[in-house]
């Protein structure tokens, strides 16, 4: 590196240092050099910093005569540092660490090199990280590289059951079991090597033998010499998770309940038929294969809900999912329908995104998107029957698309086929749920936005009225 490259490194350095530098002439009692942080930490322009003098700066009452002696006793020891105060030009007080050195650039006009670190800003964060010490939920306790506790806040003393001195006397390691001991030993020896470990989890025993599920996070604190332990009991969140796992089942139930009092209706309806024009001996029985098969169909196709929600009740609640993949798997299971009911789907994923959903209840969702145009296919008659499934991107969030040509909607009924138990159809078909659920979980649980519009589609150069129903992420 040339000279001309270290002058320029030097240079960013002086400027961009996060403390105040100043360069101070003995004789003058001038600053000839200082940086932009000097001049933010006192407040003084470029051109009145040249006339301040280090009297000018401190705020503690010292005579010209003594500043010259504490000058003096750092060039005869080459250094000092030392804590004072400070004022700005408003007459503010910070409270500032000087470092100073003697330096010598001309022989025999020695010069002091000075350093100026706030110390106003850690204060404040001292005093922020004493109140959310004290005042948080978690607990939160200091150990030093043994584990023996140094300080801990209310929220962890009332989760050990242990009073104050009790803990003061003890190792931290005396809160686990045996097992436990040595991951928590593990843990620290990570968090002295990499400076943390986050959600830990592991098994905390209170003072009268109870167990609960927490989380630990640790961290190691800047004196190098002590650790930051925060405790999360996460027991309760386990009951939360519990609770919500029942409210999904229910809804699922629901939705199942949904989606077989359609198929449920029609095997009724065949059953019937058969069975009164057997009593009028009016029963062609050469069809009689052909309603059997239909029967044993239906009754394949609510086996199979069964099994879907079998396999699926035990998957993790909320993972990470692409659009693609939940659409494409969703479409599989429902292919059977597809064909039986001569219904084309086209796809055209442009873009994928990854969702953190619960895949029960958002694939659910869609079900009910897709099983709604299905209905009103049949409701409706419609030939040449078509879903087209897509995504694009708007405002750049992705976009997912249902759309069909099954006719639409009525434009004073569409605002209202959100609402529980709304239905166009008869009783016998539908319990005014499906959508209902959809724009639950959608919009209210996921917070995803959720509109439906009647719609022109196009196939085979041929435009078609069909609902459109879009979900932005």
């Amino acid at each position: 590196m040339d000279n001309q490259q270290n002058t320029t490194l030097l240079s960013i350095l002086f400027n961009e240092s996060l403390d105040a530098i100043l360069i101070l002439d003995l004789k003058t009692q001038k600053f000839i050099i200082f940086n932009k942080k000097a001049l933010e930490l006192y407040n003084y322009t470029e051109e009145e910093f040249k006339n301040i003098t280090p009297q000018d700066l401190t705020l503690e009452f010292i005579s010209k005569e003594r500043i010259q002696k504490k000058q003096k006793n750092i060039l005869e020891k080459g250094w000092d540092k030392f804590v004072t105060k400070h004022k700005t030009k408003d007459g503010k007080a910070i409270n500032v660490l000087i470092k100073s050195k003697k330096i010598e650039l001309v022989p025999n006009s020695p010069l002091l090199y000075i350093t100026v670190h706030n110390l106003e800003k850690e204060k404040e964060l001292e005093v922020e990280f004493q109140t959310i010490f004290h005042s948080s939920r978690d607990g939160i306790a200091i150990i030093d590289l043994n584990g023996n506790f140094v300080k801990f806040n209310d929220s962890f003393k009332n989760l050990s059951e242990y009073t104050y001195e009790e803990l003061l006397n003890f190792s931290s390691f005396q809160l686990f079991s045996e097992i436990s001991k040595e991951k928590i030993k593990i843990a620290i020896d990570e968090v002295i090597k990499n400076g943390y470990i986050e959600n830990f989890e592991t098994t905390f025993i209170t003072k009268y033998g109870k167990s609960m599920a927490i989380y630990i996070t640790m961290n190691l604190m800047p004196n190098q010499e002590q650790i930051l332990l925060i405790v999360r009991n996460f027991t309760n969140l386990k009951l939360l998770e519990l609770e919500k796992r029942f409210e999904s089942l229910n809804e699922l139930v629901q939705n199942i309940a949904h989606q077989w009092k359609q198929p449920l209706s029609t095997i009724s309806i065949i059953a019937s038929n058969i069975k009164l024009q057997k009593e009028l001996d009016l029963y062609d029985y050469s069809g009689l294969n052909e309603d059997m098969n239909k029967i044993v169909n239906i009754s394949n196709e609510l086996s199979k809900t069964i099994n879907n929600f079998d396999t699926m009740i035990f998957e993790n609640f909320e993972k990470s999912y692409g659009i693609y993949e939940l659409i494409t798997e969703i479409l599989k299971e429902m292919e059977t329908i597809f064909i039986q009911n001569n219904i084309t789907v086209l796809t055209k994923f442009t873009l994928d995104y990854k969702i953190y959903v619960d895949k029960i209840k958002f694939s659910q969702a869609i079900i009910n998107i897709l099983n709604n145009s299905i209905e009103t296919f049949l409701e409706n008659e419609t030939q040449n029957r078509v879903i087209s499934i897509s995504t694009d991107s708007v405002d750049n969030h992705l976009r997912l698309k249902i759309e069909d040509n099954a006719g639409g909607i009525d434009e004073n009924i569409l605002p209202k086929i959100f609402e529980p138990y709304f239905t166009t159809k008869h009783q016998t078909q539908g319990k005014g749920l499906g959508l209902t659920n959809t724009y639950k979980t959608i919009v209210k649980i996921y917070k995803f936005l959720l509109t439906v519009n009647n719609c022109e589609i196009l196939i085979d150069d041929k435009k078609y009225q069909g609902l459109s129903v879009t979900i932005t992420f």
